[in-house]
């Protein structure tokens, strides 16, 4: 129960918080969305810092690579359809969106690409799969560990205040989760996430993922 408890607080608590404090902020001037990815990696890192503590931290698996290269064929076939689907999915909702980031700030756009692998991925791979792994998945039965899983990973993202970014990152969660599952390498994982999320800023779904991501590259562009 102890850990149920834990589980709600840190993975739908800390998104609730993140997604009302902007809204309390503005109606004094302040602008909160930038800070939601070091928020991220605060917490990312304050979980293995904890486990280190502990004793319980084996640095290889934060950093483990290797995975059979057919596990690596899937992840990039599979990437090749759905990239298909998503690309078809808004130039029906919004063609003229698509391209749009690319096309209009090609500098801000490779900023997006490199940072949000190296800084967002990375801290979402340690806490919606590492760390959810470790010790949460246990407490939830059979399969219901990876809806678990993934409706955590979805639930992160009501910061963004859209349905679009909900679905997208539920799907992305039964995919991301298993993959690590299956493997155990965090690269491979987190390889994966990069490709979509990656994928979704440059085909133009983007604005539907901007506070966090978009707003530190801003930062870092200067």
């Amino acid at each position: 129960m102890k850990r149920i408890a834990e589980f709600l607080l840190l993975y739908f608590g800390t998104p609730l918080l993140l997604r009302w404090v902007p809204e309390w902020a503005r109606h004094f001037d302040v602008e909160l969305g930038m800070w939601v990815i070091p928020a991220l990696v605060l917490i990312a890192t304050a979980v293995v810092m904890a486990e280190a503590a502990h004793g319980r931290l084996r640095p290889a698996e934060l950093f483990s690579w290797r995975a059979p290269a057919r596990e690596w064929a899937l992840v990039l076939g599979r990437f090749a359809v759905c990239a298909a689907l998503l690309w078809a999915l808004l130039k029906w909702r919004h063609p003229e969106l698509l391209w749009s980031f690319p096309r209009q700030a090609p500098a801000f756009w490779l900023v997006v690409m490199v940072c949000y692998p190296l800084v967002s991925v990375s801290a979402q791979g340690v806490l919606y799969r590492w760390y959810f792994e470790r010790r949460y998945a246990a407490a939830f039965p059979g399969r219901w560990s990876l809806l678990a899983g993934a409706v955590a990973f979805a639930f992160a993202h009501v910061i963004f205040r859209n349905p679009w970014a909900l679905l997208f990152t539920f799907a992305g969660g039964l995919l991301f989760l298993p993959t690590y599952r299956r493997t155990g390498s965090m690269l491979l994982a987190n390889a994966e996430h990069a490709l979509y999320g990656d994928f979704l800023f440059t085909v133009g779904w983007g604005s539907y993922f901007y506070e966090g991501t978009q707003a530190m590259a801003a930062a870092v562009a200067g």
